[in-house]
């Protein structure tokens, strides 16, 4: 078991995600100022592709190299490097199909210079996820945590340089995303080469395995994506620009309520690939549960009376309708976040397709619900639609996590008076 303490490492993962999370906002604010509203528009369409072909390349090798190293099922050293085999052959996968992708665009706003950064930037994206998947695997969460803010700083420094200071213009904001990928990525190579060793090895076993249990993250991924997008893609067609405006607003605001249960849910997951004792693992996940809800509960509320108050002080009046989207997502979100955390144990036991049992069913709910409501009722119609699906969703998955763990229900829901046990050890954490 890792030698830091749960606490710790969760604080440590959430503090890394608000600071990410803050330089990315600042990043964005530097580029929409200074590409202007033809730019901004270039720079972020032709992100587009590479962002959806690496979600796809990825193949869920981050989360099958989480339970394999944790597992100890092969060497470690020949993880590493069958994982260093299958980022060689994603990353040629990955170029050919964006390439092809822009071949069929033909946009003529999208360079020449455009493309090959872009397309530069495919095998670093993809190292970045494999080899986070590796430190998270091993139980070093402070590695993992430093890819994720120190990616987001470097690249907020390079678009002020590039793009503000030398006035590169998009050019210079795809240098900036590039050069904080190769940096980040260049890091990791060192920090698992000194540590573990670097050598590309074909074990057909080893490769087959990560990619069959990779695969299983992978449609487990796709298919929570699409309850959590598929709205927005449905609301374009069905209703009008302003109304997908004011519910991708709400919806991006009160997501920023899961960076907690993420948090919960990555350091769970590599504890679980690690643990030993997975009856002691239930137990936590259960408190978890319990203890992040309640908090979830207390921030749902405080968003709740401040929202009308603050999105039109931050976004101007003119997003003043995305108040009721804040407020009436918020159950829907409340309960998925209880999901994010429960789903983390079971892919971290390598079960992530459980997850599939309870939201492939949501998934078509959503899908008709948003038919049935987004026509009468635009945004909100979404947003019911949204609430049914998540809640529904997450029922349905405390019943096979139950079943799958052999804990009753009653064990995971009920509070216990050792739950905030917690308390003291972040008390004496704050002031030694």
């Amino acid at each position: 078991m890792a030698q830091r303490s749960f606490l710790k490492d969760v604080t440590g993962v959430f503090a890394s995600n608000v600071f990410t999370i803050a330089a990315g906002l600042l990043a964005s604010v530097i580029l929409s100022r200074n590409l202007g509203p033809e730019g901004f528009g270039i720079y972020s369409a032709i992100l587009v592709i590479p962002l959806v072909v690496v979600s796809f390349t990825q193949l869920g090798i981050r989360g099958s190299a989480i339970y394999h190293l944790g597992r100890k099922k092969f060497v470690q050293e020949e993880i590493v490097g069958s994982i260093l085999m299958i980022l060689a052959m994603t990353s040629v996968l990955g170029i050919l199909i964006t390439g092809i992708g822009f071949l069929v665009l033909d946009d003529e706003s999208f360079s020449g210079l455009y493309v090959l950064l872009v397309m530069l930037s495919i095998p670093f994206r993809l190292a970045m996820a494999y080899f986070g998947g590796i430190f998270i695997g091993k139980e070093q969460i402070g590695k993992a945590n430093f890819i994720n803010w120190f990616s987001e700083l470097i690249h907020l420094v390079a678009v002020a340089v590039f793009v503000w200071i030398l006035e590169w213009k998009v050019a210079g904001a795809l240098l900036s995303l590039l050069a904080a990928n190769f940096l980040i990525t260049l890091w990791a190579w060192l920090r698992i080469g000194k540590e573990i060793g670097f050598r590309f090895q074909y074990k057909a076993v080893i490769i087959r395995d990560l990619l069959s249990m990779g695969l299983l993250f992978a449609l487990s991924f796709v298919i929570i994506q699409l309850n959590y997008r598929i709205d927005v893609l449905l609301l374009q067609k069905m209703s009008t620009l302003d109304q997908v405006g004011f519910y991708s607003l709400g919806v991006s605001i009160a997501e920023k309520l899961w960076q907690l249960p993420l948090a919960i849910g990555i350091v769970l997951m590599s504890r679980t690939a690690n643990a030993a004792d997975q009856e002691l693992i239930s137990q936590t996940t259960g408190k978890l549960v319990r203890v992040s809800f309640l908090a979830g509960l207390i921030a749902s509320a405080i968003l709740a009376v401040l929202s009308p108050w603050l999105l039109p002080l931050v976004w101007g009046e003119e997003f003043e309708s995305s108040v009721r989207i804040i407020q009436y997502i918020l159950p829907g979100i409340l309960f998925i976040s209880i999901f994010r955390i429960m789903s983390s144990r079971l892919a971290g036991a390598g079960k992530p397709h459980f997850a599939i049992y309870a939201f492939l069913p949501a998934l078509i709910i959503n899908i008709l619900l948003n038919l049935w409501w987004i026509t009468p009722y635009g945004a909100l119609g979404a947003v019911w639609a949204t609430n049914v699906s998540y809640t529904l969703g997450t029922l349905a998955f405390i019943v096979v996590y139950s079943k799958v763990t052999h804990t009753p229900v009653r064990r995971i829901v009920e509070f216990k008076k050792d739950d905030f046990s917690f308390i003291k050890e972040f008390r004496k954490w704050i002031l030694r």
